[in-house]
């Protein structure tokens, strides 16, 4: 009954493409991420796998490309799959098995953290949870406030990391969160795509427009000229919400970027170029009950002519 409900649910929406994305899937406790959102396990992810190869098939970006650009659909309903962070997970646990099943996919970087030079503020935000709730320290702050504090709080983080004796340095030294050049260049190799996540992830809508070409073009360009590619994708570090049209005249005109990929859920975009994806990360149960919930919510959309983001 699922199975009859879920195909015919799939094309009355008329998606013939889906773009579900992950952070990190992995069985280990990575303090880093746990308390930011939940850590996809393996099994999960497997079982997640399983359903997208039941009800769509895997397309590569060549072929979204092609799409695209001829304003196109495959014929039978496809999902395009990526990566946001360039976490060492994508090496160690996800390619492998992504390529056990055939399945591409992309991988956006922070060029930035490539290599453990440097730490997302997120990520610091959950290793001083992390610290804060295994301490005796006397520090008050909740983890509501914490999670609060923004890009544009990195001195205050690192200045509470230090009150905690959390050294960020060591932690990038002795875990190695994120992939180095050589492993990424070895997922090249082995057919996966890359674009960049920005140099450092900030929120875009709270960045200067100068800034948010500044983050984009450099590293685009560096994830290109490391990777020898002749594609330019680059994924929003969190939304595109609130980012102007000018900043996307600016990028495709000046052919900074082929494709930009944002995060708002199964939507259209007024960019036939910027791809809105929907996050598997809150994904806890079944699959199927979750994909059923995200497309009646673009079917209602669609019925209320609300299916289009629309930039200002």
């Amino acid at each position: 009954m699922m199975s009859w409900f879920m195909k015919n649910i799939i094309r009355l929406s008329g998606n013939r493409i889906i773009f579900p994305f992950y952070h990190i899937v992995s069985d280990e406790d990575c303090p880093h991420v746990k308390h930011l959102y939940p850590i996809k396990r393996i099994a999960k992810f497997e079982e997640e796998l399983d359903f997208l190869q039941k009800y769509y098939q895997p397309i590569g970006l060549e072929e979204l490309l092609n799409h695209i650009q001829n304003k196109t659909q495959p014929q039978k309903p496809s999902f395009f799959l990526t990566f946001d962070d360039g976490l060492r997970e994508c090496h160690d646990v996800i390619a492998p098995i992504l390529k056990k099943r055939n399945i591409p996919a992309a991988f956006f970087l922070n060029t930035g953290f490539v290599g453990n030079k440097g730490l997302f503020y997120r990520y610091k935000i959950s290793l001083i949870i992390e610290s804060l709730q295994h301490s005796k320290s006397e520090i008050q702050i909740s983890n509501g406030d914490l999670l609060k504090w923004s890009y544009h709080d990195l001195e205050k983080i690192d200045d509470l990391a230090q009150q905690l004796n959390i050294n960020f340095s060591e932690f990038l030294q002795n875990e190695k969160p994120y992939m180095s050049w050589e492993e990424i260049m070895e997922l090249k190799n082995h057919g996966f795509y890359f674009g960049s996540h920005s140099i450092d992830h900030p929120l875009y809508k709270m960045i200067s427009l100068e800034e948010q070409i500044r983050q984009t073009e450099e590293s685009v360009n560096e994830t290109v000229n490391q990777l020898d590619l002749d594609y330019r994708i680059f994924s929003f570090p969190f939304t595109d919400y609130e980012v102007k049209k000018m900043f996307f005249r600016k990028i495709f005109d000046q052919k900074i970027c082929n494709l930009t990929f944002a995060t708002a859920g199964i939507k259209n975009d007024e960019f036939q170029n910027n791809i809105q994806r929907f996050s598997m990360d809150r994904c806890l149960k079944s699959p199927e009950k979750f994909m059923v919930k995200k497309i009646v919510y673009f079917l209602i959309k669609k019925i209320l002519r609300k299916q289009t983001r629309v930039h200002s």
